[in-house]
């Protein structure tokens, strides 16, 4: 058979605006779950710069009186952590409400946000992971520069009057003038300062340059992963590695079972999508995986990989993916290679009603209602019903009711959202491993095997779910927009897409 090779390339970073962790342009996190008692919704927006200042809102609901947040990084853990500290109530009002708090993240790699709550049911936490990675430069205004500049000017001119009275004038009598000498070896002085000042000023900047170009260099940028057709058999490898302090790979963790969720978006139209799981290859540990194409149709396609690895750090591979139509025309068509791989080809539906694939139907509602705005945050309201608008049960599908992906149609924005929110159920895991002690000397993960967590953070999902699914989210810039959504019903996963369009939201924090 006849070997495709189609090169993956990565995004560049000035394609992609603001780029983090397992999200492509979209770097809040968002979490919808419960503390103890107490249902939580928990936004936290990162530094763009590390260390920076994270911005916490928790709503809580009427029986918390009291929030308080930390942060934990991974190798120190929740007995590592510093002291919470206490948010404060928007809204003004005795119980519940709005809580809003800023933390210091100090390092770069995983961190979690643990939220601590207290109210009439008893005390309760709950973590949130979150990704510190440096993924922009704070600029420097014109106006600011401008004025830098003057005082800069006004300083080497202070400086250089300094060297010129200290040579004269200071040791002058009270009373008396510099006789022509002394003022000769005065502006002699005076003259030779300039160029020991200009040079002080050159090794400033030259020393300025080099911490900002070793601040870009290590600035987070996706990973990029090598893929390679042979037939219908798509080959991932990911090109770079993290180490840990000891220089041996982190292994990657699964995260809903999977260690690693792969879509595939079409360019420019998204008329066709696919959500794949890569395996590793039997002869090659991971990071080199196989995963079986469907029945796609040819042309170019954006592919992003989420993986977790075992310090819980989350984050998305990019490339890009030509299938040439021989490649397309070998993929296998009907029963997935894997059960919970699914794909869509069509139009996306401009209206709030779609027909799936089994006969069913998916209505999306936007709260609050109106023009969709960016970085205001929403929730995607979806309910699944048959012909007649009675809802349907669904089955969970990887351990959620469903599962949801937000990409832009430029590709610069990607997201993987659960009803949860955008927070990865392995990082959580991982936390909870490191708080009670499942860790070797060397800080690594005790995995009950290579690639599988010892433990889970949800409890084992139900036989069927409710027909309507909520996601939070805010779309982080205004643009045209695919919302892709997989539920699954009587045994099958079925996708709804719709086309939404973002307006600009100027007026948004």
């Amino acid at each position: 058979m006849s070997r495709v090779r189609s090169a993956a390339r990565a995004f560049g970073a000035g394609a992609l605006a603001v780029i983090l962790a397992a999200h492509v342009g979209s770097p809040d996190v968002f979490f919808n779950g419960s503390a103890g008692p107490y249902a939580l919704q928990v936004v936290v927006r990162p530094p763009q710069v590390v260390p920076g200042i994270a911005r916490v809102t928790v709503r809580a609901p009427a029986a918390v009186h009291r929030v308080s947040i930390r942060p934990v990084f991974w190798r120190a853990g929740s007995r590592g952590a510093p002291s919470p500290d206490e948010t404060r109530r928007l809204d003004g009002a005795a119980a519940g409400g709005t809580f809003e708090g800023s933390l210091w993240l100090m390092a770069r790699g995983a961190y979690s946000v643990d939220v601590i709550v207290d109210g009439g049911l008893g005390t309760a936490h709950v973590l949130v992971p979150v990704a510190s990675v440096a993924t922009g430069r704070l600029a420097l205004s014109p106006a600011l520069g401008a004025l830098l500049a003057a005082l800069a000017v006004v300083l080497v001119a202070g400086l250089v009057n300094i060297v010129y009275k200290a040579a004269g004038e200071s040791i002058t009598e009270i009373g008396r003038t510099m006789d022509p000498a002394r003022l000769r070896r005065s502006r002699r002085a005076a003259a030779v300062s300039v160029p020991i000042l200009a040079a002080l000023l050159l090794g400033g900047a030259r020393w300025w340059g080099a911490v900002d170009s070793e601040y870009q260099r290590r600035m987070y940028r996706p990973m990029s992963m090598a893929l390679s057709l042979s037939g219908a058999t798509l080959e991932v490898r990911v090109r770079d590695t993290l180490y840990s302090a000891n220089g041996r790979p982190l292994r990657y963790v699964p995260d809903h079972g999977k260690l690693m969720h792969l879509f595939l978006v079409r360019w420019d139209d998204a008329r066709a999508f696919a959500h794949l799981h890569p395996v590793p290859n039997d002869t090659s540990a991971v990071p080199a995986m196989r995963v079986e194409l469907p029945p796609l149709p040819g042309g170019r396609y954006h592919a992003y990989a989420d993986v977790v690895d075992e310090t819980g750090f989350e984050r998305t591979l990019v490339a890009s993916l030509t299938i040439p139509d021989a490649a397309a025309g070998a993929a296998r068509a009907g029963a997935p290679a894997d059960r919970d791989d699914a794909w869509f080809q069509g139009e996306a539906s401009r209206d709030p009603v779609t027909r799936l694939d089994d006969g069913s139907f998916m209505r999306l509602d936007v709260v609050p209602m109106g023009l969709i705005r960016a970085r205001h945050d929403v929730t995607l309201r979806v309910t699944v019903s048959d012909a007649a608008g009675k809802r349907v049960a669904l089955q969970p599908y990887l351990g959620m009711s469903a599962h949801a992906v937000v990409v832009r149609l430029d590709g610069a924005v990607y997201v993987h959202l659960h009803p949860m929110g955008t927070v990865s159920l392995a990082a959580q895991d991982a936390f909870l491993a490191r708080d009670r002690g499942d860790t070797a000397a060397d800080g690594r993960l005790m995995l009950a095997s290579e690639h599988a967590m010892p433990m889970t953070a949800a409890t084992s999902p139900p036989d069927s779910v409710p027909s309507d699914v909520s996601f939070p989210y805010a779309f982080p810039s205004p643009g045209s927009y695919r919302f892709f959504v997989q539920v699954r019903r009587n045994g099958r996963v079925v996708t709804g897409a719709y086309a939404i369009t973002v307006a600009d939201g100027a007026d948004a924090p």
